[in-house]
């Protein structure tokens, strides 16, 4: 069980008063053979002092620029020595078992390329994330968000998992890359979990692998940054990975969820210039996507009826209750 090399990587950002408990909680790990990589981007509040002080046989780079998430932890893996990749985001803590149980679960299956947590919302009974799924809204989402803890307590097989405590199998990343930093932060987890799906990795729920996040600490609630960045990055994974024929079966389901972000982002929080904003950047970014979808779909290993069968359809009980809660109350 102990034989693999973990390397995990924590990507932050003025998170000073967040990195205390996150790295006491990974240094606390019942898995014996853990590095811990911490990537700052260029942080002003004192946290790599705080790591240095407290945390000497933590790896830390400092960065000169905020390269967001996806460019930190690009950055974090080429300090990687391990067989599995950890992410932790700096507003996570790790229950102990955590890794170990991730590793367990990973080891028994050798197509299995993305190991996903359970992660709870911190001093809440609910969870954050039981995974990512896909629906036919044709966009990721985190399965069982809002939901009770003792829900979603099934080891499965998913789409993908949420970056915020998730483990990536070494092998899987050398064949099919790791982050696109033109994402920077939001959505670049269900574009790499899109990638490997489309090479024949799969992904893996493991409940028994528990984490709590401090949600919203980070990047806040609904902040410019946090909107620009996922009204932009959902039409960048649908451009690069999305096959037509799935694209085509399910358009009206699509063209509803437009309908919806617009409703929501503009008529209800008021972001009109920042959604429009958002899509003129997806337009400047088309012909770079298309490049690199055509790279991506050359390697695609899996038919449209597979990805068709791990999507979640719209009228799944659970989701449609998730995204109501959402719409009105957030």
């Amino acid at each position: 069980m102990f034989c693999k090399n973990i390397s995990v990587i924590i990507v932050n950002y003025n998170g000073r008063h967040l990195l205390k408990e996150c790295l006491e909680s990974i240094l606390n790990q019942s898995y014996p053979s853990i590095e811990i990589i911490l990537i700052d981007n260029a942080s002003q509040d004192g946290s790599v002092e705080l790591v240095a002080a407290l945390f000497p046989d933590v790896k830390v780079v400092k960065l000169q620029t905020n390269t967001g998430f996806s460019g930190g932890n690009f950055e974090g893996l080429k300090y990687a020595t391990g067989d599995y990749i950890m992410l932790i985001n700096n507003d996570v803590i790790v229950d102990k078992d955590c890794i170990s149980n991730l590793t367990a679960s990973m080891e028994k299956h050798q197509d299995v390329g993305i190991g996903a947590a359970k992660i709870l919302v911190y001093g809440k009974d609910c969870i954050d994330s039981a995974g990512d799924g896909f629906s036919t809204l044709l966009k990721g989402f985190k399965r069982g968000e809002g939901f009770q803890s003792n829900n979603y307590d099934k080891e499965e097989f998913v789409f993908g998992a949420c970056a915020g405590a998730a483990m990536y199998k070494r092998e899987m990343i050398e064949q099919i890359g790791f982050f696109d930093d033109d994402f920077f932060l939001i959505y670049e987890d269900v574009d790499l979990s899109f990638r490997a799906q489309l090479f024949g990795w799969k992904a893996l729920y493991i409940p028994s692998a528990i984490a709590y996040h401090k949600v919203r600490s980070t990047i806040g609630n609904l902040s410019d940054t946090a909107i620009f960045c996922s009204l932009r990055n959902c039409e960048l994974v649908r451009i690069k990975n999305l096959p037509f024929g799935i694209f085509a079966k399910h358009l009206p389901s699509f063209i509803l969820g437009t309908v919806a972000d617009f409703l929501y982002f503009c008529l209800r929080h008021g972001k009109i210039k920042l959604y429009f904003k958002a899509k003129i950047e997806v337009i400047k970014l088309i012909p770079k996507m298309l490049q690199k979808r055509r790279q991506i779909m050359s390697k695609k290993k899996v038919t449209n009826s597979y990805l068709t069968s791990l999507t979640t359809p719209l009228l799944d009980r659970r989701f449609l209750l998730m995204k109501a809660k959402k719409f009105l109350f957030r």
